[in-house]
């Protein structure tokens, strides 16, 4: 732990436990893991990944909940909060991960005038990493204690 409170083990655990919630279909969970971890995150673009994953689960916390509108709001800030990184960072395929979220939400997306919606669990998705980022920096991350 620094002295400013951040550990960037901390952060791998909570990023892999995130993820695992995440694919579990436990996005409010997923949500609040990484929350914990992205406010103490020194690097700025790794800081901005954070909010755009978070973004993405409470996409999903929405849609599971039937709230069309959000849904489609806060979709729109995730994709938002993801550009100007690398499309593979912190070993997510970025453009995917927008596209799978896209698909998840199709049902929110295609009646933009209903404000409740039905989930459909075929859309759902899982995360995967194309590499670990805590043990190589492909991308810039930093994660792996390199810049």
């Amino acid at each position: 732990m620094s002295k400013f409170g951040y550990c960037i083990e901390e952060e791998r655990r909570g990023y892999f436990a995130g993820i695992g919630l995440f694919n579990r279909q436990e996005y409010f969970a997923a949500h609040d893991e990484w929350e914990e971890i992205w406010s103490l995150v020194q690097d700025r673009r790794r800081e901005q990944y954070y909010r755009a994953i978070i973004k993405g689960a409470v996409t999903l916390v929405l849609l599971q909940s039937g709230r069309a509108v959000g849904t489609r709001q806060v979709f729109v800030d995730c994709v938002e909060q993801f550009e100007g990184l690398p499309d593979i960072f912190m070993g997510l395929n970025i453009p995917q991960h927008i596209e799978n979220l896209r698909r998840a939400i199709t049902p929110a997306r295609e009646d933009l005038e209903t404000r409740n919606v039905r989930i459909d669990l075929s859309r759902l998705f899982k995360m995967r990493l194309l590499y670990n980022p805590f043990v190589e920096s492909r991308h810039g991350e930093g994660a792996d204690g390199r810049e």
